[in-house]
């Protein structure tokens, strides 16, 4: 049942092309629930053309992005910039622009700031971690967040689990 919740809140969230790998623990006799999950950074790119490919059509471009995390972004700033009429989501990432030539999209900004990931894996979590286990600690490195949740006050064991806890890329 929880991977199904992850499945369903990864596609939420857009974080599909973000997050690398997910592994979770649970043992219902503590009670205790640990998600470990490995991410890749937004490097900070905020134009079109470092977020996708973009090849020309025959009446206009097609817009490949690498993640599905700029999609919400990208199609706002596509749609403002040519009219909705003119901009057409293909695919989970592929979306179509009639009468623009690639030139005219590389350079264009589809946000102010790079998008924060490590902010949506704790939304991720959040939303994956049964209600009832309150006593929540996180464990951060690079590319790595991991989540460790219980009724009862946080024992160092359970911080050891989720520190040697494998994800699968």
């Amino acid at each position: 049942m929880y991977e199904y919740i992850a499945k369903k809140t990864l596609e939420d969230l857009a974080l599909g092309g973000s997050v690398t790998g997910l592994k979770m623990c649970m043992r219902s006799e503590i009670p205790l629930f640990i998600i470990k999950i490995k991410f890749r950074e937004a490097m900070g790119k905020n134009a079109l053309g470092g977020l996708a490919n973009i090849e020309e059509r025959e009446n206009g471009s097609k817009i490949t992005l690498e993640s599905e995390i700029d999609l919400g972004d990208a199609l706002k700033t596509l749609w403002s910039t040519f009219g909705r009429d003119k901009v057409e989501q293909s695919g989970r990432t592929d979306i179509i622009v009639s009468g623009v030539a690639p030139k005219d999209l590389r350079d264009l900004k589809i946000r102010d700031k790079a998008i924060d990931v490590p902010a949506r894996i704790n939304e991720l979590a959040a939303r994956i971690i049964p209600e009832g286990l309150r006593v929540r600690s996180i464990i951060r490195e690079p590319g790595v967040m991991t989540f460790i949740a219980a009724e009862d006050p946080m024992r160092e064991e359970w911080k050891d689990m989720g520190r040697k806890l494998e994800v699968d890329e």
